[in-house]
This record gives structure tokens, sequence and C-alpha cells, in this order.
């Protein structure tokens, strides 16, 4: 079987074609550069597009059995919006998947879509979604929760908050009660490959997590834990924190959270516990924040 990861080289892309090649796939590596990176072999094909212009895509995938769609944004920077990435690169993908004749498409979401515009990215990557849904393709929706796992965005995120912009005390967004439910992105690579060939999981949305619920203030705890840094968390009501990054998202892009990123805290972020084990046969890996301290 052929498959064209579509953000090949980003933190799932990663992991999905390393999967993917030692199951015995042969992987076209999408990418905007089309670049190779290290430890490919030659089953692995680097090629670049532009799911934001269309632009490669085409070429990209003519001829495979499947696609994975993985490219998306959290936040707006550098130019780039959900608008023309969220929404408009799906679209391209769909299109692009259309005239090339392939049929199955795994499009990687996440938990917490809302179809609220007030929720900048949860709700662009609900449309994005929708355009899946609505495509007449074989698809299959994976709507992970957060993904920990070298390289990853959300830990490490918070790391960097820690030893750069907490000195002494790290704010807590509201009472820090948010709950999510972290899923290994090696788990999520095998989710991947399973949709990609079992047929009878054409026109699911699956809900994924990990083994376990966590709160905010615990991942702050278990990240402090990992890498032996240790503040005061001080929690700050969201009114205060949502006017803070108002400002610093015009006069502070370094900011490591935005303003519609604190709004999308709030928002529950889990499912059932054994929500991946009734859908793959196989219990999830358990949190494991280890690589941080390599990292730190």
């Amino acid at each position: 079987m052929d498959v064209a990861v579509i953000g090949a080289t980003g933190f799932v892309g990663r992991y999905v074609v390393a999967r993917l090649t030692d199951a015995g796939y042969v992987v076209r590596a999408v990418s905007r550069r089309g670049t190779r990176l290290p430890g490919w072999g030659n089953a692995v094909v680097p090629l670049a597009a532009n799911v934001e212009t269309a632009n490669g895509l085409g070429a990209a995938l003519t001829g495979v059995d499947g696609v994975v769609h993985l490219v998306a944004i959290p936040r707006e920077s550098g130019g780039r919006r959900f608008e023309a990435v969220n929404v408009g690169g799906v679209r391209h993908v769909v299109d692009a998947a259309h005239a090339a004749g392939v049929r199955r498409l795994v499009h990687v979401s996440i938990l917490g879509v809302a179809d609220d515009p007030k929720l900048r990215y949860l709700h662009s990557k609900w449309r994005g979604e929708q355009i899946v849904r609505r495509s007449g393709l074989d698809w299959v929706v994976l709507r992970p929760s957060l993904l920990f796992g070298e390289g990853d965005g959300f830990f490490n995120l918070v790391r960097v908050t820690l030893k750069w912009w907490s000195p002494g005390i790290i704010a807590i967004p509201g009472d820090g009660r948010t709950r999510f439910q972290p899923l290994s992105v090696e788990d999520l690579a095998i989710a991947v490959e399973r949709s990609l060939v079992e047929p009878d999981r054409a026109g699911s949305v699956l809900e994924l997590g990990g083994p376990e619920h966590v709160t905010y203030r615990q991942i702050v705890d278990r990240v402090m834990s990992a890498t032996g840094m240790r503040r005061l968390k001080l929690g700050l009501p969201i009114p205060l924190l949502s006017a803070l990054t108002a400002v610093t998202d015009r006069l502070l892009p370094a900011f490591p959270v935005s303003h519609d990123q604190i709004s999308s805290l709030q928002r529950p972020n889990y499912t059932d516990l054994d929500a991946y084990e009734r859908a793959f046969g196989r219990r999830p890996r358990p949190l494991d924040l280890s690589y941080l301290g390599r990292g730190a």
C-alpha cells in the first residue's frame, strides 16, 4: 500500500511515517519543502506540496492508495491563518484526493472542536472536519486529546513557560481544573495505520485519549517533576488572562500562549477512559514526560 502523509515532517508526521514504514508501507512524505529527515529509508519519498495554495498536491496524491492529513496550526503567526491552513488546506486536500481517484482519507483533528466562532482555532478545526465528512470519500476522523512524546508542542510549551516566563511563579488559568486525557503520539500513529487499512472504519469519528484524566494543575506538576523545576502555582481569573493575552498578541508575539488559546484551554479535552482500547483493542501508554528532563 502506498500512502501519502501530508505534514510528514511535523511532530505527529514523523511518528506516523515511522509507523507506516516499519509496517511495510511505501510513504510519500509530503511537506512544504519536501524535506528528507534523517533515518528515512528508501521506502520514504519526500515530496513538496502546499495545502494553502494546493501547489504540488495533485502530483503528490496521484497513484496512492490512501492519504493521511495532519497539517494544522494551533495559533496564527508568521502570516499563516486558520482560514487558509485549517479550513482551506483541508478543502484542497479533499479536492486533490478526488482528482487523483483516492478513496481513503484519514484526517487528524482534535478533541474539543466547537461550532463556535469565538473559539477560533477549535472552530477552524470543526469546519475542517465538516469538509472531510461531506467529501464523499471513505474518511476517518481521529480526535486525540493532548499528545505527548519527543518533540511535542503542548508539554514542551509548559516546560518553556516554566523556564523562561515564570520567575518563581507560574500562572494557572482559572482554577486549573480543566481536564485533559494525554495520548502518546505513538498510539496515535497506530490508530492512523489501523484507520487506513480497516475498511469498516470508514465514516467514523473516533475520540481518543490515554488511560487517565489529568487537570491542568496536575500537568504543570508533572512537567515540574520531569524537569526538576519548582514554581509556585498562582490561579489567575480567566478575564484577567484574556485581557493580558489580548495585549501580548499585538505587542509580544513570542508570548507562549495566545488570547484564543486561553479561551480554548477552558473547554473539556477528554473522553471515556477506555475509548482507545474499545476502538483498537489495546491499552494506550500511560503519560510519561521523562523526555522533558533530557531537554531541560
